[in-house]
């Protein structure tokens, strides 16, 4: 059976699992990877927050502290930092598919050029 049949009394609680809980016992990578293959939107997610959380969070510290904020600097800081999390998750099987560390590689390209190219770097 799937789900887990607890009896209080009269009455038989079920509790369905929507997807299979990963299996702990034998590290937290194989827990990832799991996790990744019941829901195939979980490196993504991770891989967007983490862009966001660095570019946003260190873009409006900066503006906080002196004024103004150097949005390419701080695009291609989140974008390495995206990279690297995505280079780890490529070494567990399954965690993440070639398209998507595509995708973050371009980011990361597209973000250094403008990082770059932008006005004051010389």
């Amino acid at each position: 059976m799937d789900g887990i049949y607890i009896k209080l009394g009269g009455a038989i609680l079920i509790k369905m699992s929507l997807f299979s809980e990963p299996n702990l016992t034998s590290g937290i990578d194989d827990a990832l990877v799991s996790t990744a293959q019941s829901v195939p939107a979980f490196p993504a997610m991770i891989l967007v927050f983490t862009f966001l959380v660095v570019l946003l969070g260190g873009s409006s510290n900066q503006k906080r502290r002196i004024g103004y904020a150097d949005y390419p600097f701080w695009a291609a800081l989140a974008s390495i930092a995206t990279m690297m999390i995505a280079l780890i998750f490529t070494l567990g099987q399954g965690m993440i598919d070639i398209t998507t560390l595509g995708i973050v590689i371009a980011v990361t390209i597209m973000s250094g050029l403008w990082f770059f190219l932008s006005k004051g770097r010389t």
